[in-house]
């Protein structure tokens, strides 16, 4: 009954994230992209993590992040890069971006595979990295566990096999059980954080960069509120034998004041979209594996604006005054509502105010403004409609907008490209 349950989450996975006519690509090498011009005070840090257990010997690149710090005003971006993006790897030829430190480290080029990964980057990105840090999944363990895990907002339902114990043999089925997080804030212990950002069963590896966003942002929220960049010293040596870094701990401590100021809720995320910048597609054959073929002129397009300095309109979404109330008597919900909203790049503030109970999430606009209003937005969110939002337009407002979240959210808020199923909770959430 497993395997066929198993089977079958794979073929609803798969319809919902590969066409049945993918078409299939050649050879043919792409041209080298023009070198961006990164502002000045920006730096470039690139993060990844392997798939097997062991960062010291070649593997695939299963996480790829790309990290833009403004230095001067410490604005962070995130750039996801997917792992079977179809590119050019110097040397190499075409092949899925996550073979680039693998074929570097293995036929023992000059610089090892961070130099054929970093010759990568700059031939289709036009972008360069000036540090890098690499861990594999049992260090990626080790960090969890010195922050004593990590505490998250989960908008859409996770389901996937978990390995029962982390020391378990990974090839034996009886050390697998079908494991169920649904939409709530927990607290997750390192081999559910785990599990969390490498499920792509019930969803993609675009949707698993997302997970993997949340929870860098989750991993410096967490830092900075256990004061622990105080203590650097003893948490780079607790952590140095997990990470492979061009850094210092002399530079480390040199990022660490700039650090302090970093707001893990103010992180611009950006991430590649479906039928914008990638394109489902097959590799030539004989292999014909799923790839992602990109559209290179909407890559650049983001590429520059993840690099780019908040625009107006995003500083105008940080600044508007949005509150969130917990209207339906669902632990969590306010939470995951205004994390959403964190997401989208708002700027929310939970607070506990005396209202009715709601089954439907009513939204209040106090602007009555409707050019370039976030209304739209809200609707699309929480799945509200015309008659739920209610415009109050008041001059001496002290709040912009005010969105009680109502019980049925906890059952709408996976608004993404994510299999939900249709199972009973298996852990609880966070009080």
């Amino acid at each position: 009954m497993r395997v066929w349950l198993l089977v079958l989450m794979m073929l609803l996975a798969a319809c919902a994230s590969v066409g049945w006519a993918d078409p299939v690509v050649d050879d043919t090498v792409n041209e080298a992209a023009p070198l961006l011009d990164i502002p000045e005070g920006t730096e470039i840090f690139l993060l990844a993590a392997f798939g097997d257990s062991n960062a010291a010997t070649p593997s695939l690149t299963d996480v790829l992040m790309l990290v833009a710090v403004d230095t001067a005003n410490g604005q962070v971006s995130l750039l996801h890069i997917p792992r079977d993006l179809w590119v050019n790897i110097p040397g190499f030829g075409m092949d899925k971006i996550n073979t680039a430190y693998y074929s570097g480290e293995t036929h023992k080029v000059e610089g090892g595979g961070i130099e054929t990964l970093r010759q990568t980057l700059i031939y289709n990105f036009g972008l360069d990295f000036d540090h890098y840090a690499l861990m594999d999944f049992t260090g990626f363990l080790g960090v969890i566990d010195q922050l004593g895990g990590i505490r998250i907002a989960v908008d859409c339902t996770i389901q996937d096999w978990k390995l029962i114990d982390r020391y378990a043999d990974k090839s034996v089925a009886e050390n697998y059980e079908m494991f169920t997080l649904p939409i709530g804030v927990y607290t997750l212990d390192a081999d559910t954080t785990l599990w969390y950002v490498r499920s792509r069963i019930t969803s993609s590896d675009l949707d698993r960069g997302r997970r993997q966003q949340d929870v860098l942002r989750a991993i410096w929220r967490s830092v900075r509120s256990q004061d622990l960049l105080h203590t650097l010293p003893a948490l780079w040596e607790a952590t140095s034998q997990y990470v492979i870094t061009d850094l210092t701990l002399t530079d480390a401590l040199g990022y660490a004041p700039m650090g302090l100021s970093i707001d893990a809720d103010k992180m611009e995320q950006y991430r590649f979209k479906m039928g914008t910048h990638i394109n489902n597609a097959l590799s030539p054959a004989p292999r014909f594996s799923n790839i992602l073929q990109p559209e290179w002129g909407a890559i650049h397009d983001l590429l520059s604006d993840f690099i780019t300095p908040p625009t107006a309109n995003q500083v105008a979404l940080r600044g508007l005054r949005i509150q969130v109330i917990n209207a339906g008597n669902v632990n969590g919900i306010a939470t995951v509502a205004a994390d959403r909203l964190i997401q989208e790049g708002f700027s929310p503030e939970i607070i506990t105010e005396a209202t009715r109970e709601r089954e439907f999430t009513a939204i209040y606009d106090y602007t009555g403004q409707e050019k370039g209003s976030p209304i739209p937005t809200f609707q699309r969110l929480f799945r509200t409609t015309a008659d739920g939002v209610i415009v109050q337009p008041d001059p001496n407002r002290t709040v912009d907008y005010k969105i009680y979240v109502g019980a049925s959210y906890s059952g709408w808020a996976c608004t993404r490209n994510v299999i939900q199923p249709l199972l009973l909770p298996t852990v609880t959430p966070t009080p």
